[in-house]
C-alpha cells in the first residue's frame, strides 16, 4: 500500500489529477467530502449556533455559504472553524485508508493547515499560475477578492512546497498535463506492489549467483545476503543447517518471473520463497526499484 497525498493551490486542477489516478486503480478519499460531512454531526453544528448564531442554519441544516462568511472573516473565526471538523475529518480519513490497499490517493487541500500528516508516504503539491487559478474558480463563483480571502489565513505557498515530496505546476496546457498526470498514476501504482521477496540457498555462492542473474534481468533492483542459521522438516526429519538468505527488491508486475526464475535455477528440490508487500516505505526508495524493474 501507498498513500500518497495531494494538496496545492486552490484551483491549481488537483481534482483533475486524482481522477486521472482513479481511472488507473487508484482508491480515492475526498477530504473536503470528509469535511462536509462534519457539520451532519449534532454537537459540531450546534457549536457553530452557539458561536454564529442560527444564521448558519438553513431548514435546520449547516448553510455553508453562510459558515463560510462567518469562518473567513477573521483568523479567529478560521481558526474556530477547523477546531470544529478537522479532528472528526482526521479520524474519518484514517478509518478510511485503513481498510484500503494498493494506492490510496487522498485529496486533502489544506493538508498542511488541517495538523499532522505522518501517515501519508508521499505528499504531491499542485501548483499553478495565479491568472489561470482565477480563471478555473470563476466557476465557482469565486472571484480574485474570493480567493484572496480564502488564501490569506493558509500556510505560505513556498513553505508548503518545501514540505512536499513533489511539486506538480499546472501550466494550462490540457494534454501536457493529463500526461504527467497519467504517466505519475502508473508509477506510483507500481511503487504501491513493491515487494520483498526471500529465500535461502545453501551455499554463499549460490545466493551470489542467484541474485546477480536477478538483478541483470531486472527482476529485482537489489538482493541483501546474509547468513542465518535455519531450523525446518524436510520430508520428515528436522533439520538444522547454517543457510544464506536472499531479500530481494522487486514490483509486483517483476514478482512472479522472479519467483519462476528462481524455481527454475535453485538448487533445492523446494526453495521456500515467500513475499511480503511493503507498506511505509521511503517515497525515493521505491520509486528506484520501479525503475530499476520497470525502467
Amino acid at each position: 500500500m501507498l498513500t500518497v497525498a495531494v494538496t496545492g493551490d486552490v484551483g491549481a486542477g488537483k481534482s483533475h489529477l486524482v481522477n486521472i489516478w482513479a481511472s488507473l486503480g487508484a482508491s480515492v478519499i475526498d477530504a473536503d467530502a470528509a469535511a462536509k460531512a462534519q457539520w451532519s454531526r449534532p454537537e459540531v453544528l450546534n457549536s457553530a449556533v452557539r458561536r454564529w448564531g442560527n444564521g448558519v442554519l438553513r431548514d435546520g441544516a449547516a448553510d455553508f455559504r453562510e459558515i463560510a462568511r462567518c469562518a473567513f472573516s477573521d483568523e479567529d473565526e478560521y481558526r474556530f472553524m477547523n477546531s470544529l471538523i478537522h479532528p472528526g475529518t482526521r479520524a474519518d480519513i484514517s478509518r478510511a485508508a485503513a481498510s484500503l490497499r494498493g494506492l490510496v490517493v487522498l485529496e486533502i487541500p489544506l493538508l498542511f493547515e488541517s495538523g499532522g500528516f505522518g501517515w501519508a508516504d508521499c505528499i504531491v503539491y499542485v501548483s499553478a499560475p495565479h491568472d489561470q487559478r482565477v480563471r478555473r474558480n470563476a466557476v465557482r463563483g469565486w472571484d480574485e477578492e474570493e480567493i484572496a480571502r480564502r488564501e490569506r489565513f493558509l500556510s505560505s505557498r513556498d513553505e508548503k512546497m518545501g514540505k512536499s515530496d513533489m511539486v506538480f505546476v499546472n501550466d494550462g496546457d490540457i494534454n501536457r498535463w493529463e500526461a504527467k498526470a497519467h504517466e505519475w498514476g502508473l508509477k506510483l501504482t507500481a511503487m504501491a506492489s513493491v515487494h520483498e521477496l526471500s529465500v535461502c540457498c545453501a551455499s554463499r555462492e549460490d545466493a551470489q549467483g542467484l541474485s546477480s542473474k536477478l538483478v541483470e534481468k531486472r527482476l529485482a533492483a537489489c538482493v541483501n545476503i546474509s547468513a542465518v542459521e535455519s531450523c525446518y522438516r524436510w520430508k520428515g526429519e528436522l533439520w538444522n543447517e547454517p543457510e544464506w538468505l536472499m531479500s530481494c527488491k522487486t514490483t509486483g508486475r517483476a514478482l512472479r518471473a522472479a519467483m519462476e526464475f528462481i524455481r527454475a535455477n535453485h538448487p533445492y528440490e523446494l526453495p521456500a520463497i515467500t513475499a511480503t508487500e511493503l507498506s511505509r516505505s521511503d517515497i525515493r526508495t521505491l520509486e528506484w526499484i520501479v525503475d530499476c524493474c520497470e525502467g
